[in-house]
């Protein structure tokens, strides 16, 4: 919707007359108390139908030695269909309560895991097992298409890197995990770029585009937050006497077989995207090789390892390159989203490197008195010049032309 602002231009420069304005003012402040009212039912439903799920969790819980095992299996997954059922009745059926029946949905897709760990728990399997985590993903998989379910989505790509993480620590003790640990962020950093790629897809039916939309910025959240930690010594250091730190070159062979198995993936994804661009993308090539080449740095990264820390550097590098390309695509595109993500990761990266660069050179008081002042006025710009974006951006965009 348009805002106030432009009206007025509008309305300076002649192009609409005062009736037109006064019309384009009423029917832009119906829709933003519109969009407010339900942005507020959702969170109630959602609130109210994860309220219900703890308290089925919780009588189970409870009564847990009194109620037989065959008893506590149709609890829970008479409650987990239940809450499927409402859900879709409320949806679809009635089309009375769509939020609510969104809602009640997304709590059949937690109240699943729950199920599934439980029964786990009755007969004494790891509830640490990376298989249960995948039995939960791949049993709520199916909701994202059928109810073309956003919540769901996000949900089922949280699942995926949970999953990761369990799967390449397997049967491992903390000596032989110790280079797995170092080397994890490089493995989400490829699983960030499949992800994205595994979003693209998803453009080629008209009903997944906010599905897809959901997965891509999943994908570059990820992406972001492995190539902060790889800026950082620790992951991507090198450190010559130190028997602890040198293990980070020694990964198992679970590790290295899933690094490898996700990043061919993500690399035929991203080219997949990169020729046929299912999302109709302005930025499509731009955006695709971005993605490739942080492909080619993690498996640079992984399979050919520094002996100084010429890595750390690039990584701050590439930090702030990947920074200043959400700030350009998301201008492009006009997505404030991808915008703020931007500004984020600047923000965070300004911070940390002035801590690295300063602490040691000057005194405490003026050291925080010159970091307060940097965050407040680089604070006072990114606001303005995030407000001044947002008025630009004439209209939200949609699923289809937005990361």
């Amino acid at each position: 919707m348009v805002n106030k602002e432009q009206i007025d231009q509008w309305l300076r420069d002649g192009t609409i007359t005062q009736e037109q304005a006064n019309k384009m003012l009423a029917d832009s402040s119906e829709y933003k108390k519109e969009q407010s009212s339900n942005k507020l039912i959702v969170a109630i439903s959602t609130i109210g139908s994860i309220l219900l799920g703890i308290g089925a969790i919780l009588f189970v819980a409870s009564n847990w030695t009194a109620i037989p095992n065959i008893m506590k299996i149709l609890i829970l997954v008479g409650s987990t269909f239940g809450a499927y059922y409402a859900g879709y009745f409320f949806k679809y059926q009635k089309q009375n309560l769509p939020k609510v029946g969104a809602s009640l949905i997304f709590l059949g897709a937690l109240l699943f895991g729950a199920t599934v760990f439980l029964i786990a728990q009755m007969y004494n399997i790891n509830a640490n097992s990376h298989v249960l985590v995948l039995i939960w993903l791949i049993g709520i998989l199916p909701l994202v298409y059928a109810f073309e379910s956003s919540p769901i989505a996000g949900l089922s790509a949280l699942l995926f890197y949970i999953w990761i993480g369990l799967f390449v620590f397997k049967g491992l003790d903390f000596y032989r995990a110790q280079g797995d640990f170092f080397k994890l962020p490089v493995l989400y950093l490829v699983s960030g770029v499949l992800l994205f790629g595994i979003g693209e897809l998803h453009y080629l039916s008209e009903k997944l585009k906010s599905v897809a939309r959901v997965y891509r910025l999943a994908g570059i959240k990820i992406a972001m937050v492995s190539l902060f930690f790889l800026t950082f010594r620790l992951f991507s250091g090198f450190y010559e006497h130190s028997y602890f730190f040198s293990r980070s070159l020694e990964t198992s062979p679970q590790f290295t077989t899933g690094f490898i198995l996700f990043s061919v993936l993500a690399v035929l994804l991203v080219i997949i995207g990169l020729f046929f661009n299912p999302s109709k993308s302005s930025t499509n090539t731009f955006e695709n090789l971005l993605a490739l080449g942080l492909s080619s740095i993690a498996l640079v990264f992984f399979f050919f390892p520094a002996t100084t820390n010429i890595y750390v550097l690039l990584f701050n590098l590439i930090l702030a390159g990947v920074v200043f390309a959400l700030l350009f695509v998301g201008y492009q595109r006009e997505d404030m989203q991808i915008v703020n993500t931007g500004m984020f990761w600047l923000s965070a990266l300004i911070l940390v490197r002035y801590f690295d660069f300063f602490w040691d050179l000057l005194p405490r008081s003026l050291f925080f008195m010159v970091g307060g002042l940097i965050l407040v006025l680089g604070g006072i710009a990114l606001e303005k010049k995030r407000r001044q974006l947002k008025t630009k951006f004439t209209a939200t965009p949609t699923p289809a032309v937005s990361q």
